[in-house]
Protein backbone atom coordinates (compact mmCIF):
# COMPACT_ATOMS: atom_id res chain seq x y z
CA UNK A 1 0.00 0.00 0.00
CA UNK A 2 1.26 3.48 -0.85
CA UNK A 3 1.83 5.60 2.25
CA UNK A 4 -0.33 8.70 2.59
CA UNK A 5 1.62 11.74 3.71
CA UNK A 6 -0.24 14.83 4.92
CA UNK A 7 1.51 18.21 4.75
CA UNK A 8 0.19 20.98 7.00
CA UNK A 9 1.85 24.29 6.17
CA UNK A 10 0.50 27.81 5.62
CA UNK A 11 2.99 28.54 2.81
CA UNK A 12 1.56 27.54 -0.59
CA UNK A 13 5.00 27.29 -2.21
CA UNK A 14 6.33 25.01 0.53
CA UNK A 15 3.27 22.74 0.28
CA UNK A 16 3.52 22.58 -3.50
CA UNK A 17 7.24 21.82 -3.59
CA UNK A 18 7.01 19.25 -0.78
CA UNK A 19 4.05 17.60 -2.51
CA UNK A 20 5.96 17.35 -5.82
CA UNK A 21 9.03 15.97 -4.08
CA UNK A 22 7.14 13.33 -2.08
CA UNK A 23 4.98 12.30 -5.03
CA UNK A 24 8.20 11.71 -7.00
CA UNK A 25 9.09 9.15 -4.30
CA UNK A 26 5.73 7.43 -4.79
CA UNK A 27 3.87 8.80 -1.77
CA UNK A 28 0.16 9.67 -1.88
CA UNK A 29 0.20 13.29 -0.65
CA UNK A 30 -2.56 15.46 0.79
CA UNK A 31 -2.06 18.98 2.11
CA UNK A 32 -3.79 21.58 4.24
CA UNK A 33 -3.03 25.29 4.69
CA UNK A 34 -3.63 25.28 8.46
CA UNK A 35 -4.06 23.09 11.51
CA UNK A 36 -7.72 24.05 11.60
CA UNK A 37 -8.20 23.01 7.95
CA UNK A 38 -6.61 19.64 8.71
CA UNK A 39 -8.84 19.12 11.74
CA UNK A 40 -11.88 19.96 9.57
CA UNK A 41 -11.17 16.99 7.27
CA UNK A 42 -11.39 13.37 8.24
CA UNK A 43 -8.13 11.96 6.90
CA UNK A 44 -7.78 8.19 7.27
CA UNK A 45 -4.79 5.85 7.00
CA UNK A 46 -2.13 8.54 7.29
CA UNK A 47 1.44 7.25 7.11
CA UNK A 48 3.03 10.46 8.43
CA UNK A 49 2.14 14.08 9.16
CA UNK A 50 4.57 16.83 8.12
CA UNK A 51 3.59 19.81 10.22
CA UNK A 52 5.00 23.32 9.99
CA UNK A 53 5.34 24.83 13.45
CA UNK A 54 4.89 28.55 12.76
CA UNK A 55 1.36 28.96 11.38
CA UNK A 56 -1.35 31.52 12.12
CA UNK A 57 -3.91 30.25 14.60
CA UNK A 58 -2.90 26.88 16.00
CA UNK A 59 0.84 26.16 15.79
CA UNK A 60 2.17 22.83 14.62
CA UNK A 61 3.11 21.80 18.14
CA UNK A 62 -0.32 22.79 19.45
CA UNK A 63 -1.90 20.65 16.71
CA UNK A 64 0.28 17.69 17.60
CA UNK A 65 -0.40 18.12 21.33
CA UNK A 66 -4.15 18.21 20.53
CA UNK A 67 -3.90 15.03 18.43
CA UNK A 68 -1.93 13.19 21.12
CA UNK A 69 -4.40 14.31 23.82
CA UNK A 70 -7.21 12.72 21.79
CA UNK A 71 -5.27 9.45 21.44
CA UNK A 72 -4.12 10.00 17.86
CA UNK A 73 -0.62 8.53 17.56
CA UNK A 74 -0.12 9.14 13.82
CA UNK A 75 3.61 9.38 13.05
CA UNK A 76 4.64 13.01 12.61
CA UNK A 77 7.52 15.38 11.99
CA UNK A 78 7.56 19.06 12.96
CA UNK A 79 9.26 21.40 10.49
CA UNK A 80 10.33 24.94 11.34
CA UNK A 81 12.44 27.73 9.94
CA UNK A 82 13.11 29.13 13.42
CA UNK A 83 14.14 26.39 15.81
CA UNK A 84 14.40 27.50 19.44
CA UNK A 85 15.18 25.61 22.64
CA UNK A 86 11.54 26.02 23.71
CA UNK A 87 10.30 24.40 20.48
CA UNK A 88 12.89 21.61 20.73
CA UNK A 89 11.88 20.94 24.35
CA UNK A 90 8.15 20.72 23.55
CA UNK A 91 8.75 18.49 20.53
CA UNK A 92 11.00 16.20 22.58
CA UNK A 93 8.23 15.84 25.20
CA UNK A 94 5.81 14.75 22.48
CA UNK A 95 8.38 12.31 21.14
CA UNK A 96 8.71 13.41 17.53
CA UNK A 97 11.59 14.79 15.52
CA UNK A 98 11.91 18.41 14.51
CA UNK A 99 13.51 19.44 11.21
CA UNK A 100 14.89 22.86 10.44
CA UNK A 101 14.14 24.46 7.05
CA UNK A 102 15.52 24.11 4.51
CA UNK A 103 15.23 20.33 4.81
CA UNK A 104 17.43 18.14 2.64
CA UNK A 105 15.44 15.81 0.39
CA UNK A 106 17.20 12.63 1.50
CA UNK A 107 16.87 13.52 5.19
CA UNK A 108 13.15 14.23 4.84
CA UNK A 109 12.42 10.90 3.14
CA UNK A 110 14.63 9.00 5.61
CA UNK A 111 12.89 10.57 8.61
CA UNK A 112 9.42 9.94 7.14
CA UNK A 113 10.28 6.27 6.75
CA UNK A 114 11.81 6.18 10.23
CA UNK A 115 8.70 7.76 11.77
CA UNK A 116 6.42 5.34 9.91
CA UNK A 117 8.36 2.30 11.12
CA UNK A 118 8.01 3.08 14.83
Amino acid sequence: MIAKIVIIDDDDAVRDSMRALLESYGYDVRDHASAEAFLGHSEKDIGCLLIDHHMPGMTGIELLEHLRATGDQTPALIITGRLTLAIKSRVDRIGVKVLQKPVKEEELVRLIEQARSK
